[in-house]
């Protein structure tokens, strides 16, 4: 008998699709994060300190 798929077998297609796209245009927008920056905060969470997360330069 076969196994029923579970839900990590599922792939909506269509939210997948949209995920992407949206990504894409916040690229675009320039909303991200220096991978400099994320690695200093990184690096602070491993130090222990509660730090919140780096914003984009648009949003701060």
């Amino acid at each position: 008998m076969a196994q029923p798929a579970s839900i990590f077998d599922i792939v909506d297609e269509d939210a997948k699709r949209r995920a992407i796209e949206e990504a894409r245009a916040s690229v675009a927008a320039g909303d991200v994060v220096d991978h400099d920056v994320v690695v200093a905060w990184l690096e602070r969470l491993l130090a222990g300190k509660k730090v919140p997360p780096p914003l984009p330069p648009r949003q701060t």
